[in-house]
């Protein structure tokens, strides 16, 4: 299949929902949609009109991991090639914390080592109650090493490391309780909760999204007094923008605020 056809991609107002189009592969996390993801968010990203992103599996799966055959043909290479085949993994992973507008995934069915990993680097997930989610790369003998950092942050240290250990699969209530998604929602209502937050976030300020997801991401391994000091700094950046002027008069003359 082509790139563009492995994620497509829909405007809704000022919302984009990107769909990880290849079933019959269960949206298999192979290079090609690796690839295609990172484009179309690059796109997505540049564009200001853009407020919020979905992204969502075609069929009955988010995503179910790598394509198995491809990572066969992989463990061929020499070692420097294994090294920089892991670039595209990691454009991807810099990527989503830097964008501007939040990213959600829509979770239903598998999500599950690669796919999983796609999860935790979103801002937020949504997932049905039939969900699976899971690192099962060490079943064949791997360690899920790419998608540790992103895992870490969400579930906490003993959690991700217990998750790459054991490979064990949860399902959507655990992945809740832990920290993996943010709700999880009947599997016909998924579509709709996935789109009200998104369209929710995107009426939001666009300054305090942005400037708030670059305070969230760049202050999580800081410390306590350097955090706080960064904070300070990006808040004059925010201060001097037209984002909150127009909020706090929008909020004083009992009106909606007007971002643009």
């Amino acid at each position: 299949m082509s790139g563009e056809s492995l994620v497509l991609q829909e405007r809704i107002g000022r919302v984009v929902r990107l769909t990880l189009c290849h079933p019959e592969k269960r949206n298999a996390m192979n290079y090609a949609m690796v690839h295609a993801l990172t484009s179309t968010l690059r796109g997505v990203d540049a564009d200001p009109e853009v407020r919020a992103v979905v992204i969502s599996g075609a069929g009955d799966h988010f995503s179910a991991g790598g394509d198995l055959k491809e990572f066969a043909e992989e463990l061929k290479l020499p070692a420097f090639d294994h090294w920089q085949a892991a670039e595209p993994w990691i454009e991807l992973f810099r990527l989503v914390p830097a964008m501007r507008a939040p990213v959600i995934a829509a979770v239903q069915g598998y999500a599950l080592a690669g796919g999983c990993g796609l999860v935790a680097l979103c801002d937020m997930a949504i997932a049905a109650d039939d969900a699976k989610l899971g690192t099962t790369e060490i079943r064949i003998g791997l360690f899920p090493m790419i998608i540790l950092p992103a895992l870490r942050r969400v579930v906490g240290e003993r959690m991700a490391l217990e998750m790459a250990l054991t490979g064990r699969i949860l399902d959507a209530e655990e992945a809740l309780r832990i920290g993996l998604v943010n709700r999880v929602v009947p599997r016909d209502a998924l579509s709709n909760e996935a789109m009200e937050l998104a369209t929710s976030l995107a009426e939001k300020g666009p300054a305090a999204i942005a400037l708030g997801k670059r305070l969230f991401y760049a202050t999580a391994d800081m410390g306590y007094d350097e955090a706080l000091e960064f904070a300070r700094n990006i808040r004059v950046v925010y201060m001097l923008g037209d984002d909150v002027a127009e909020g706090v008069d929008a909020f004083l003359n009992k009106r909606k605020p007007n971002w643009g």
